[in-house]
């Protein structure tokens, strides 16, 4: 390795921890300072910390992640970006697969093993879904609940009577802003 070494790290939920990935990188000789890291899901390409790595990396550099599933969950954005790595003389290397992919078996390797992460997606979006129309079935309905009618309109006739503030009618009634906004939108009222 010629050039300078990095990391990429990425959780997908705030509530999630980074730590383990850290400590994961800092064995392999990469500190805190040199890893790039983002708490949004992997499905999104447009990450800020890997647009910042995608900036600083130059011909002879390494870019090492815990796994392939901390780069994308997409086969075709974790090849397109590996691949542009690839064009540039950057190397990818990821720990837990233990594989090298700028070798021709890394290659191969990588082929596979991305499209393994995307079906293991699919599989749990499928899971997901079964699980949310065996609940439907069941007579339960998912999303948030929904505001009491008689509340939104006792909520309208307050606005209407230009007695209350919004706030003091969010307090009196429960109703939310966007709820008695939507409301007011719907009856033509400004």
């Amino acid at each position: 390795m010629t050039g300078k070494v990095f990391g990429y790290a990425r959780i997908s939920t705030l509530d999630q921890n980074l730590d383990r990935q850290f400590d994961v990188l800092k064995e392999y000789g990469i500190f805190k300072n040199d890893v790039y890291a983002d708490k949004m899901s992997g499905s999104k390409i447009d990450r800020p910390a890997l647009t910042e790595l995608q900036k600083v990396l130059r011909p002879g550099d390494t870019v090492v992640v815990e796994s392939l599933s901390r780069v994308s969950r997409s086969t075709k954005d974790l090849l397109q970006i590996i691949q542009g790595w690839q064009s540039k003389g950057i190397t990818f290397i990821s720990l837990k697969e233990r594989l090298d992919f700028s070798s021709t078996t890394g290659k191969l390797m990588l082929t596979l093993m991305a499209a393994l992460s995307e079906f293991e997606r699919d599989v749990l979006r499928d899971r997901v879904s079964e699980g949310l129309a065996s609940a439907r079935a069941r007579g339960r309905i998912g999303g948030r609940p929904r505001t009491d009618k008689q509340k939104v309109a006792r909520a309208v006739k307050l606005y209407n009577s230009r007695n209350c503030s919004v706030r003091e009618i969010v307090e009196m009634t429960g109703v939310s802003e966007s709820v008695l906004y939507r409301a007011l939108k719907q009856k033509g009222v400004s």
